[in-house]
């Protein structure tokens, strides 16, 4: 037992650990190619792209639809307005609002 090289048993014992690592490491990626775990994480980001993107695309036309129909509300606000005044400019009195709306030319009656 006089011979024993403490330190060489110690960096083969480390060698031996290190290279068994590096070992399952190598037979892991390799087993994970072969699954196609890498294909199928490429598939579930693009299909998360996707989903994001029509999304992003219903809520731009949802957007659009709204202002297009408040632009269109307004038109039609305006030109009742205008129908109202010329009754109005005629001596015609316009006819009374219906249920539920209010009279924003005469608040108080």
């Amino acid at each position: 037992m006089q011979d024993v090289n403490i330190v060489a048993i110690l960096v083969a014992c480390l060698g031996a650990g290190g290279l068994g690592a590096f070992a399952r490491e190598i037979a892991d990626i390799a087993s994970k190619v072969r699954r196609g775990v890498s294909t199928r994480e490429s598939n579930r980001k693009n299909d998360i792209i996707g989903q994001r993107d029509a999304a992003l695309a219903r809520e731009q036309a949802e957007q659009k639809r709204a202002d297009d129909e408040r632009r269109r509300r307004i038109a039609w606000q305006e030109y009742a307005g205008l129908l109202a005044f010329r009754l109005r400019v005629a001596g015609i009195a316009p006819d009374e609002l219906p249920d539920g709306l209010e009279d924003t030319v005469n608040p108080n009656t």
